[in-house]
């Protein structure tokens, strides 16, 4: 028999709460005019998700180039045996928060991955949160 899984919207609120559970997630942006996704480690702090990176990075340059990048963020925890859990988009704008107050300490609790030395606190404005739950169906055969 078929696994059946039985999609629930998800309001903001609740995609955000989420979303700070989250280990990590994906930021999608144009990069020299092509789409690219990066993997980046977050936190979300006062509503805003946060990622610590290099200004090298092309994430990095395309919000050096431009302000108020539009990004797309996504984050998700599917069970891959029974294909249940959640997903996370948030669309928005992204700006270097560097040189804003606290931001090494903003840095800071974003805890990446890479071992190479960042420099650059990135701070995402959601303007649209939806999120989406898969749960097993419950009861018998219909």
């Amino acid at each position: 028999m078929e696994n059946k899984r039985v999609p629930e919207e998800l309001d903001p609120e609740a995609a955000l709460g989420l979303l700070d559970r989250a280990e990590f997630g994906r930021v999608a942006f144009l990069a020299d005019g092509v789409p690219t996704v990066r993997p980046v480690n977050h936190v979300l702090l006062d509503g805003r998700i946060v990622v610590f990176t290099r200004h090298t990075s092309a994430l990095g340059r395309a919000v050096r180039r431009q302000a108020d990048v539009q990004v797309a963020y996504q984050a998700d925890q599917i069970d891959p045996g029974t294909r249940t859990g959640w997903s996370v988009l948030v669309a928005g704008t992204a700006a270097d928060v560097s040189r804003g107050p606290h931001a090494a300490q903003l840095g800071l609790q974003v805890q990446s991955w890479m071992k190479l030395p960042l420099d650059m606190v990135i701070a995402i404005e959601p303007q649209e949160v939806t999120g989406l739950r898969l749960a097993a169906e419950s009861g018998g055969p219909r």
